[in-house]
């Protein structure tokens, strides 16, 4: 027993060995409302975020009592820490460069890269990374797993959250956020508040419209101008 468990531990340091890379890749490449920011030397890691990310489900998870009482909180937990590992060594494509027609090809990439990466690792510990990723990463229609929808929101919050904390003039680019906001973030609280609805979790429901509409008007108090008819065509 002890042979196996140091076997699985060698794996499970070298695959950390390799994570702690993310600390030195950065997100939100070529986005214009956070030049000042990345020039100044306060961009976001990959772990940063990711950390970020755990962070805000340890509170939500008790702003919003129905809708932590109908998931696996454990579950997002792991979701959460490690749903961008893929972007460890081959980076993030900003959702600025993907408006812009690129990262067709990310999350093949992506996927490879937590292959490589999380070889040493036990098989059954890396087939449930590959399963995660591969839920979150095939869009959200017809999702109907409380969990994949609500890591997913989480994601897209604090990736929202970091640009309003950190952004720059960005009343002038409010048509680029409203794109990004209609690709990212309205796609997944959309098909989350159907399902609740689908099932009759209205205080859940209602928890997360609440969030929702917080979340938008905190793009609208630091000058973005929101238009609900374009990003949620």
């Amino acid at each position: 027993m002890k042979d196996n468990i140091n076997k699985s531990l060698d794996g499970i340091y070298q695959f950390m060995s390799h994570s702690y890379n993310g600390n030195w890749q950065y997100r939100w490449s070529e986005t214009p409302y956070l030049e000042k920011n990345i020039k100044a030397g306060k961009n976001e890691s990959i772990l940063g975020h990711q950390w970020a990310c755990v962070g805000f489900w340890f509170y939500l998870r008790r702003v919003c009592p129905s809708l932590n009482a109908l998931v696996d909180t454990t579950e997002i937990y792991e979701r959460l820490w490690g749903h961008d590992l893929g972007e460890t060594f081959e980076g993030d494509i900003s959702q600025f460069a993907q408006v812009a027609g690129k990262g067709a090809d990310k999350h093949i990439i992506e996927r490879k890269e937590i292959e490589k990466m999380g070889e040493t690792l036990p098989k059954e510990i890396l087939n449930q990374m590959l399963k995660w990723f591969d839920e979150s990463e095939n869009g959200f229609e017809g999702v109907e797993k409380l969990e994949t929808l609500v890591t997913k929101f989480i994601d897209t919050i604090q990736g929202n959250h970091f640009v309003v904390v950190f952004g720059n003039d960005l009343s002038e680019n409010s048509v680029l956020i409203n794109k990004i906001i209609g690709r990212s973030f309205f796609p997944v609280s959309q098909q989350l508040l159907k399902v609740l609805k689908k099932h009759g979790e209205e205080e859940a429901y209602q928890e997360t419209v609440d969030v929702i509409t917080h979340h938008l008007e905190s793009f609208e108090k630091v000058g973005v101008k929101m238009n609900p008819d374009f990003y949620s065509r």
